[in-house]
């Protein structure tokens, strides 16, 4: 396409396109990636999870480094701009590393932001069935710790709300809100973005699974947590969150 000319009384512009997809016939090199189809997403988020959907699947195993930019490019029939900012995209969430003078090397599983919102969400378009189940044992496996955490701190925060409006609905939206206000009020605020990112996902892509594990739980046992909390009693808020969430592991 050649530049667009844009001129006015005083001065000529000469204005560069933007970069556009190849639009070529995928090669039968690397048979885990195809042409990367319009869809209503930014295009180098759309190659970056190609590639990852590739790397995920043991086709790009760990320690191996990508075809070059020209044969990625090719093959994903993309525009190299497009391909280097998907590879951007990707370093930045610990999958690849790029390297000088030896390409982009595929990074250990354990080096990914499994809590990046990007790799939740393609890891599920991957088929990884067991994504909610994960994300659900991993709140379940640090909420008591946490509770106790904001006990020792005496935080009760706006917990005796959340757990009131939880035992009240049982809905996943206000279990969520509970967890959510334990962790902040713990102060860890790593752990609280991990509750926030397991949770926010499973309300967003497997509600039907969160309902399911919280049509277990005995909520009333979650009544007093609040007052537990604030009286700085750790192990008894301990307890009451371990008590309620060991309860929904025996029935589901």
């Amino acid at each position: 396409m050649p530049p667009e000319i844009v001129e006015d009384a005083t001065v000529t512009v000469y204005r560069r396109p933007d970069p556009i997809p190849l639009r070529r016939t995928a090669s039968a090199g690397h048979g885990a990636l195809g042409v990367v189809r319009d869809e209503p997403d930014d295009l180098h988020h759309r190659v970056a999870r190609e590639i990852f959907q590739a790397i995920d699947s043991g086709h790009f195993p760990p320690g191996s480094i990508l075809p070059n930019e020209h044969q990625l490019a090719t093959e994903l029939g993309v525009s190299r701009t497009a391909l280097r900012e998907a590879i951007k995209g990707l370093a930045s969430k610990g999958l690849v590393e790029t390297r000088r003078k030896r390409g982009t090397l595929v990074l250990e599983q354990d080096r990914w932001n499994m809590l990046d919102a990007d790799v939740i969400s393609w890891s599920r378009r991957a088929g990884t069935s067991r994504i909610s189940e994960e994300l659900w044992r991993s709140v379940a496996a640090i909420l008591p710790g946490l509770a106790a955490d904001a006990a020792m701190r005496r935080q009760v925060a706006g917990i005796g709300d959340a757990a009131a409006r939880f035992v009240g609905t049982g809905s996943g939206e206000a279990f969520a809100g509970l967890a959510v206000e334990i962790a902040r009020a713990s102060g860890n605020r790593f752990l609280a973005s991990l509750v926030t990112s397991c949770l926010g996902n499973l309300l967003a892509e497997d509600v039907a699974l969160l309902d399911r594990k919280l049509g277990g739980l005995r909520r009333q046992a979650l009544a007093p947590l609040g007052a537990l909390i604030g009286a700085g009693d750790a192990d008894a808020a301990r307890a009451v969150v371990n008590k309620a969430l060991a309860e929904e592991r025996v029935v589901a």
